[in-house]
C-alpha cells in the first residue's frame, strides 16, 4: 500500500479529512504533500510497483517537482524507464526523485545523477557560513546546462539548505 504524507483515503479520494487538514494548517505537511500524494495514488491505482512505494515529502520549485522517497523505491524508478515516464508524465513537469534518509553527498549524487561526483567538500566562510563545493569532471560539465546546473543548486538549497558551488576537476 502506498505510503504518504496524508491517509490513504484523502490520497485516494483528494479530499483532506480533519486530521490531515490539521496537518497542512499547522505546517506538518505542505500542499506539494497533498498534491503529490494525490497524484501517486491515483498512478498506484493502476500500476502496482508504485503502491508499494512510501513518499516521504513534496517540493515545487519553479516548473520541478522534488519527490523525496524511500531509498529502494529511488532505486526501482532508476530502474525502470517505463515507471520513471510514467510519474513525470503525471506530474506533467521534471519529476526530481531524491532519497529521504541520505547523507548529503549521496543526495547531492541522486541531484547529479547519472553524473559521477569526483568529490565533496565543505568550504567554510570567514562570517561563519558555509559552502558545499562539488567537483565533476570536465566531460561532465559540458554536458550538463546551466539551467540544470542552477534548478540543482536551488532544489538542494530549497530541501537540505545545501549552498552549493560546482567547479571542474583541472
Amino acid at each position: 500500500m502506498l505510503k504518504t504524507p496524508i491517509c490513504t483515503f484523502d490520497a485516494k479520494t483528494g479530499i483532506l479529512c480533519n486530521l490531515c487538514e490539521n496537518k497542512l494548517e499547522t505546517g506538518q505537511i505542505t500542499q506539494a504533500d497533498v498534491e503529490a500524494a494525490i497524484i501517486l495514488s491515483k498512478l498506484a491505482q493502476k500500476n502496482s510497483e508504485i503502491n508499494k512505494m512510501t513518499l516521504f515529502s513534496a517540493n515545487v520549485i519553479g516548473n520541478e517537482q522534488i519527490l523525496i522517497m524511500k531509498n529502494s523505491d529511488v532505486r526501482s524508478i532508476r530502474s525502470n524507464s517505463n515507471l520513471s515516464s510514467a510519474i513525470n508524465k503525471a506530474f506533467g513537469r521534471n519529476v526530481w526523485i531524491v532519497e529521504s534518509d541520505s547523507n548529503d553527498r549521496r543526495f547531492l549524487e541522486s541531484l547529479f545523477h547519472p553524473i559521477h561526483l569526483e568529490s565533496v567538500n565543505l568550504v567554510w566562510l570567514p562570517d561563519g557560513s558555509k559552502l558545499t563545493r562539488v567537483v565533476i569532471g570536465k566531460s561532465d560539465i559540458e554536458s550538463i546546462k546551466e539551467s540544470r546546473l542552477e534548478t540543482i543548486k536551488k532544489i538542494s538549497m530549497t530541501v537540505r539548505h545545501i549552498d552549493l558551488i560546482v567547479e571542474t576537476d583541472s
